[in-house]
């Protein structure tokens, strides 16, 4: 990784809605990597075909469910139903307890009562709204993790929230080696866009022959406004640099809503359209009603190429807020 202060954390080459950025290409077009597929995937002893399984959910059946209320928590909710916060989160697909969004329906394992909120008699879990995925991709690093993103585009009408994705590495026989859950790097999926979802495996199986990605969660957001401000990037430019990307432009607030906090995700993809690279900020300060601030973000490709970062073809840029 060749980029300074390069930091990725866990978006579509199309126009993004008004708190995404605009497609930036670059001029001229890098040279892309010759790959076998098109998923990347770690070198394995004997090359074989890697087929791309992408699977809808599929859940137990559960007595209950809870739907989130604004000022919840995972433990108070565990509490609540004197559960762990273990067995929330595992039932949950190990949703983040600092991201819990307001309507998101949780599965409760072991309901014993509870106090306010919504409960909802149910024999399954909720179907997850129709979020179509991209296929995987995944990155080796000199570490022996593996970075793995895939992305989710909302095709409705409606924001979506609560979007998870579990990505499951297999061999040859297509049995898994390994699965982890990716949450999406936006609070909130504006309508007719998409959002980069990442996940880490600190320790990549050998034998890696195929990929799978099953859309976990992802709810119409009833009230997105209560959650999350509508940012703007009016202007904004990107180039190549190094290993990856530098984009800079500014980012305004033109709600009447003060955003406490703020960030930015910028998402890098080769000509197919695979993300390739993906990097989250947070901005300082926030932004008040009708503020604006300059920012620069840079990130790095993972994708192995002579130069490394030669393969980057666009990005996309999206600004988000939370009150």
């Amino acid at each position: 990784m060749a980029l300074k202060s390069f930091v990725l954390l866990t978006s579509l080459s199309l126009a993004l809605g008004a708190c995404a950025g605009q497609r930036q290409t670059a001029s001229p077009t890098p040279a892309l990597l010759p790959l076998p597929s098109a998923t990347p995937i770690p070198a394995v002893a004997t090359p074989v075909a890697t087929p791309v399984i992408i699977a809808t959910a599929t859940f137990t059946p559960t007595p209950v469910t809870y739907v989130v209320q604004k000022g919840d928590t995972l433990i108070g909710i565990a509490v609540k139903y004197s559960v762990s916060v273990e067995a929330l989160q595992a039932a949950n697909g190990n949703v983040q307890p600092g991201f819990l969004s307001i309507g998101a329906v949780l599965v409760i394992p072991s309901a014993q009562g509870a106090e306010g909120g919504e409960v909802v008699n149910a024999g399954v879990a909720p179907t997850p709204a129709p979020i179509p995925l991209s296929a995987p991709a995944c990155y080796p690093t000199p570490t022996s993790a593996l970075y793995c993103f895939v992305e989710a585009r909302n095709p409705t009408d409606a924001a979506m929230e609560n979007v998870s994705a579990r990505i499951t590495l297999a061999g040859a026989d297509g049995l898994p080696l390994a699965s982890a859950v990716a949450y999406s790097a936006l609070d909130v999926i504006p309508p007719r866009s998409a959002a980069p979802l990442a996940v880490l495996f600190q320790s990549a199986p050998a034998g890696i022959a195929a990929l799978g990605a099953e859309l976990l969660t992802a709810n119409p957001s009833t009230d997105p406004s209560a959650h999350h401000v509508l940012l703007d990037i009016p202007a904004h430019s990107g180039a190549a640099s190094g290993a990856g990307w530098v984009v800079a432009g500014q980012v305004s607030n033109p709600s009447d809503v003060p955003a406490a906090s703020a960030w930015l995700v910028l998402t890098l993809y080769d000509q197919s359209g695979t993300i390739v690279g993906y990097r989250k900020i947070e901005l300082a300060g926030g932004l008040a009603p009708g503020a604006a601030q300059e920012f620069s973000i840079s990130a790095a490709s993972l994708r192995e190429a002579p130069p490394r970062g030669g393969v980057v073809d666009h990005y996309t840029i999206i600004a988000e807020g939370r009150p």
